[in-house]
């Protein structure tokens, strides 16, 4: 398994402060051994090839690397290469990749051919150890026993040195090519350092007051100065002016250095024998994560996407990427960020307020008074004061450079423990706390609301004040209330479309409207007049849309038109376009972009309660549960490098083909066509996606996915042509897809000749069958006319069996009016009874018993009830699972509905208890009824029934769901028309009835 380790150094505060302590703070680093995949803990070279993937040279081989997989190369039963250890790796201008072995001499590889130098063909020694090209094309080879070039036409010519220069027998340790084209040699001799020069091998006199030296390494950098390592002595500085000693106060000092780098930012990176150094800024910088802190550096290169690559010698391999975020680590949990007007950035944690003031820590008299109290809330007052919102006493602080104010319990608000605040005009304050809602008026008088007077949800998480002055509160679990004027006006809850009722945060986009973030998803409810509290459809989206998870704890909007999103999952982000998209139902997905440590976002995660924002600069701060991470979209969005894709493998039934540059050819019959491909892209590989496309076989690309391997089957005969492209985890497609052609040959019968010969013999065979047929045809008709005359009998006796099958479903009145047409049929009733009744926990009931017993037991019940209906003149209208619907009045008028539906009502309870005694399935019912005014009728031509329609039908219903199960709740209207009778009834019951509110209503006796 890769071990993937963030290695961006801590940065230390002592109360909450921020202090950049290293260079490689703005790096993750990634390492790979021989437990992430790598081939053994040394990597003794490393170069990226034309083609994008990175290269390593190891003990077992060459291993070639696309940022998920190591392939590696090397000498087998099955392959055509030749050698078993790479030492060192070499691409030149042709694109021609050399490898030094260990101990079998120079390879050369190329797409035709491998050819093999070595002491046989004229190397001095078969251990390579350097390789290098100058520019007249000559490839210099650096051995264990000396040093040789090979000239383009395929010479290999020994240069020789200045006399007294050397011993024989060099070992060669680095081989370098400067701007100019001179080569220079390093040899593990004393004074080994020497410039090809007028064709001899020269030592440098500016070294010979060091001594006995042993160089390690030479490198030019681009303002055309050499860097030298002369081993233990040090590093050193050659140009025009002579050698210049450098003191770097690291490692470096007493070190040899194995090799120096200039990436493309220009900053310099030393590998040495124990460890990591970069020269940045006038600065140098000691490497101390714990993974390559220590490890001997064999080599250091740049990707083309300006990721560090390090190879060493018994570390691995290690990648050190730029970090997206800036990291505060502060040990201690954020819960809310502000800006005041002068830029300051203040953070309310766990251990009280922190300020920030261009990135760094600042103390005032605020700071000081928090110390230890824990923070939920910081915001920003009209005037610039700082509002301030603490679990503890004084639950609420506003404070400013002039003086300090606070509130608690005992100055009237409703609790000390104050999750938020906002100022809503000037001096007015609203404070949300774990038990209630207060408002802190101008004049010092607090007014509070709690579950006594309309909040019936204490527990406020959230508060937005709208542009109609309507103030939104969020609660936690009872939704959003909506006040005006300091007066509750609408209740807003998971049953008017929100995702949950746990509201975590409320924000107010002034194009597209209001966006709720809650426990069970993001929420979209569009523009309206809320202080007129009619709401129109609210929409919502969650992780069957492509989010992270189902709760959304804050959503922000940034600069770049991103919203970036704080979650249980962590921090992703999205386009605001697609989030748009997705909640208004014109898409189905949302392609989400997360962010961990390989991002840089070193950090445990984000918290359901936490406030971030997008500050004056555009950058994103983010409230983590142990500091904070700063993420500036204009500085990561630099120039994108896109990333590279290649198609790796093509088995054609389990018959693998490596050359891809030609057509393809698919004898008939072939079964399937699997092609393996690979993206490049190394600042996130595992997000690599990629699109694909077979011509002649589908119509269009298909949706990004992060498989890696298609497979085709029975592919048509003809031409195909494969097309494949890489997504980095940026969004950035490959500049040109890759592309694999297919020929698909044909069978004998999928020729078209073989097909227009069966064409004419099908066409003389129809012909003949026509005469036949036309034949049997007047046969048929004959006998047919007869068959007539004998179903029109029949369909009389079926007419007559659907007359009476209609009188058995309709009322004989309506029956009768359909009987001659079928038409839509209404009429208006001003008074009826009508009768609901539920079977209680009839889910519940329904699971422990199979299908056939709950179908034969609802019949049984509904029976009976159908029985007691026909005897006392109630009409049945219809049952609705294991609901049954009555009415009295309709379609036959009755002036005694109500109480001939009591009497029903008590008889079903009747038919109940006699099923009951008897049955095996035992049930409850509630019982609902309400008098007023329908409407009745048949609509439809098909599976038509009669049907009521009216709010007496809705108030009948909300009485049966209101009922006690065993009893008969009754409306206004009912208990109006029995009033006086016999009939008794309860006291009256004030019930909140969905979408009428408070009613009263009765329970027969």
């Amino acid at each position: 398994m890769k071990k993937i380790i963030f290695c961006a150094l801590i940065f230390f505060a002592a109360h909450c402060g921020f202090t950049q302590s290293s260079f490689f703070d703005n790096y993750v680093c990634q390492i790979w051994n021989t437990f992430g995949g790598l081939t053994g803990t040394t990597a003794t070279d490393i170069c990226q090839t034309g083609d994008g993937y990175i290269n390593i040279g190891t003990y077992e081989g060459l291993v070639r690397f696309d940022g998920i997989v190591f392939n590696v190369l090397r000498r087998g039963r099955d392959n055509p290469y030749k050698f078993i250890s790479v030492r060192t790796i070499y691409e030149d201008s042709d694109g021609t990749i050399w490898l030094g072995t260990n101990d079998e001499g120079l390879h050369k590889l190329t797409l035709d051919e491998q050819v093999v130098y070595n002491m046989q063909n004229g190397l001095p020694n078969n251990s390579i150890r350097a390789i290098t090209r100058d520019k007249s094309g000559n490839l210099w080879i650096g051995t264990a026993a000396g040093v040789v070039y090979l000239t383009p036409d395929g010479k290999i010519i020994t240069p020789q040195f200045e006399p007294g220069s050397v011993a024989k027998g060099i070992i060669t340790t680095h081989l370098y090519c400067d701007t100019s084209g001179r080569v220079w040699l390093i040899t593990a001799n004393e004074c080994g350092l020497f410039v090809y020069q007028d064709g001899l091998f020269r030592t440098i006199p500016d070294f010979d007051e060091y001594g006995n030296y042993t160089a390690s390494f030479i490198f030019q950098d681009r303002s055309g100065t050499f860097w030298v390592g002369l081993g233990s002595q040090g590093l050193f500085r050659m140009s025009i002016n002579g050698v210049t000693r450098i003191t770097t106060g690291t490692l470096l000092d007493y070190t040899g250095t194995n090799v120096i780098h200039q990436d493309l930012r220009g900053t310099i990176w030393f590998g040495s024998e124990k460890g990591l150094v970069v020269y940045d800024n006038g600065e140098y910088s000691v490497y101390s994560g714990n993974t390559l802190e220590g490890a001997a550096i064999n080599e250091i290169i740049s990707d083309r996407e300006g990721n560090i690559w390090i190879a060493t010698d018994r570390s691995g391999l290690g990648k050190l990427s730029l970090s997206k975020f800036k990291m505060m680590k502060l040990g201690v949990t954020v819960n809310s960020l502000a800006e005041s007007p002068d830029g300051k950035i203040w953070a309310g944690t766990d251990k009280g307020v922190c300020c920030y003031e261009h990135d760094r820590e600042v103390k005032n008299s605020l700071v000081e008074y928090t110390k230890g109290m824990r923070v939920r809330d910081v915001t920003i007052a009209k005037n610039g004061d700082i509002l301030v919102s603490v679990y503890t006493s004084p639950g609420q602080i506003r404070w400013s450079e002039k003086g300090m104010k606070t509130w608690s319990r005992d100055e009237g608000l409703a609790g000390n423990k104050v999750r938020l605040a906002m100022e809503t005009v000037p001096d007015e304050l609203y404070v949300g706390t774990t038990t209630g809602l207060s408002i802190i008026h101008s004049d010092g008088s607090i007014k509070s609301f709690d579950i006594y007077s309309g909040l019936l949800n204490e527990y406020v998480m959230a508060l937005h004040k709208d542009d109609k002055d309507v103030v939104w509160i969020g609660t936690d679990g009872g939704g959003i209330y909506l006040m005006k004027d300091e007066k509750i006006i609408k209740h807003i809850t998971s049953d008017d479309g929100l995702a949950g009722n746990v509201i975590f945060k409320i924000t107010q986009d002034e194009e597209d409207g209001f966006w709720i973030c809650t426990g069970g998803g993001l929420s979209y409810c569009p523009p309206f007049d809320s202080s007129q509290g009619r709401l129109p459809v609210i929409q919502s989206i969650n992780s069957d849309h492509g989010l992270s998870t189902d709760s959304v704890f804050q959503i922000i909007r940034d600069n770049t038109n991103n919203v970036w999103m704080t979650s249980n999952h962590g921090l992703s982000s999205a386009s605001f376009a697609d989030i748009k998209q997705a909640i208004t139902g014109k898409s189905d997905y949302v392609k989400v972009k997360n962010y961990g440590k390989n991002d840089g976002l070193d950090s445990k995660g984000a918290t359901s309660t936490a406030k971030s924002l997008v500050d004056r600069y555009g950058r994103i701060w983010i409230t983590m549960v142990d500091g904070i991470a700063i993420y500036d979209p204009m500085k990561v969005s630099e120039t994108p490098v896109m990333p590279l894709v290649h198609i790796e493998k093509i088995s054609v039934d389990n018959v693998e083909y490596k050359d891809f540059s030609t057509q393809i050819d698919l004898k008939p019959g072939t079964k399937r066509v699997e092609i393996t491909f690979t993206g490049l892209s190394f600042d996130a590989p595992e997000r690599i996606q990629f699109t694909h496309r077979l011509t002649n076989f589908e119509d269009d690309f298909s949706e990004p996915s992060a498989l890696r391997t298609i497979s085709y089957t029975n592919l048509r005969p003809g031409k195909h042509v494969f097309y494949v492209n890489a997504i980095n985890g940026d969004g950035f497609y490959s500049e040109q897809a890759e592309v694999a052609m297919f020929l698909q040959k044909p069978y004998f019968y999928q020729v078209p000749a073989f097909w227009i010969t069966v064409a004419i013999l099908l066409m003389g065979t129809i012909i003949v069958v026509f005469y036949l047929k036309q034949r049997a045809i007047r046969l048929e008709n004959i006998r047919l006319e007869k068959k007539v005359q004998e179903r029109t009998q029949e369909l009389k006796v079926e007419k007559d069996k659907s007359d009476m099958l209609l009188h058995a479903i309709l009322p004989a009145k309506i029956a009768e009016e359909l009987k001659g047409e079928i038409r839509s049929i209404g009429e208006s009733f001003d008074d009826v009874t009508l009768l609901f009744s539920d079977i209680v926990s009839f889910t519940k009931t329904s699971s422990a018993h199979t299908a056939s017993e709950i179908v034969d037991a609802l019949n049984d019940l509904f029976c009976r009830f159908d029985r007691r209906a026909i005897s006392m003149g109630i009409e049945k209208i219809k049952t609705i699972g294991d609901a049954y619907m009555a009415a009295c009045g309709l379609p036959e008028r009755n002036p005694d509905h109500a109480r001939k539906m009591v009497e029903f009502a008590k008889g079903m309870y009747e038919d109940l208890a006699e099923y009951n005694r008897i049955a095996k399935i035992h049930f409850e019912l509630r019982i609902g009824l309400n008098s007023g005014p329908v409407t009745a009728g048949v609509i439809g031509t098909t599976k038509f029934i009669y049907d009521v329609w009216g709010n007496t039908v809705n108030v009948a219903s909300r009485m049966e769901t209101a009922c006690t199960p065993g009893k008969i709740r009754v409306s206004q209207t009912v208990y109006e028309h029995l009033a006086g009778t016999d009939i008794k009834f309860s006291d009256p019951i004030n019930s909140d009835v969905k979408g009428k509110g408070i009613m009263t209503t009765y329970d027969i006796l």
